[in-house]
C-alpha cells in the first residue's frame, strides 16, 4: 500500500513538473506588443498609462493629438490578453464600461474594431492618434511598439 502510494504521488509530481514548461511556453506565445504611430512622441508606455489610454481615462497624447483606441475583435487571443493585463474585464463587460463612459461624457468614442493584425497595423500607421495592439511576432517597422504584455 504505502509503495503504491509513493508511486502515484511520485507520478503526481512527475506529470505536474513536466506540464509546467507547456504552461510557460503558452504564456510566452501570448505576448503582445501596445503600438501607436511612428510619428507619436512616446516611446515607452507604462502599464498604467496604457490602461488610461484604453479605458479613455488620457484622451489626448502628449503631442495633443486625440487617441483613437482600436481593438481586434471579439475571440481574437491577443484582445483577451489586452482584456485581462489593460483592462482587467471579461469581454462581456468591456461594452458594458463603454456605453456607461460615453453616456457619462468620459469619452466620444468606444474603441474601433479591426479584423486583423495587418488591418491593425495599416490603421495605425495612419492615424497619429491612434493606439493599437498585435502579436510581438507581428511586429514591423510600419508601427512603433511602446509596451509588451503577457
Amino acid at each position: 500500500m504505502i509503495k503504491r502510494a509513493s508511486f502515484l504521488l511520485f507520478a503526481a509530481v512527475l506529470i505536474a513538473g513536466s506540464a509546467l514548461p507547456l504552461r510557460r511556453a503558452a504564456a510566452a506565445g501570448d505576448e503582445v506588443a501596445v503600438i501607436v504611430n511612428k510619428t507619436n512622441t512616446v516611446d515607452d508606455l507604462p502599464l498604467a498609462d496604457a490602461r488610461k489610454f484604453f479605458m479613455g481615462d488620457k484622451s489626448t497624447w502628449p503631442s495633443g493629438k486625440r487617441v483613437t483606441i482600436l481593438m481586434l475583435g471579439a475571440g481574437q487571443p491577443e484582445r483577451a490578453v489586452i482584456l485581462r493585463e489593460i483592462y482587467k474585464m471579461p469581454e462581456d463587460q468591456l461594452g458594458q464600461y463603454f456605453v456607461q463612459a460615453a453616456f457619462a461624457g468620459k469619452i466620444s468614442a468606444p474603441p474601433k474594431d479591426v479584423g486583423t493584425a495587418a488591418m491593425m497595423k495599416a490603421a495605425v500607421a495612419a492615424n497619429p492618434g491612434a493606439i493599437g495592439y498585435v502579436k510581438k511576432s507581428d511586429l514591423d517597422d510600419t508601427v512603433k511598439a511602446v509596451l509588451t504584455v503577457q
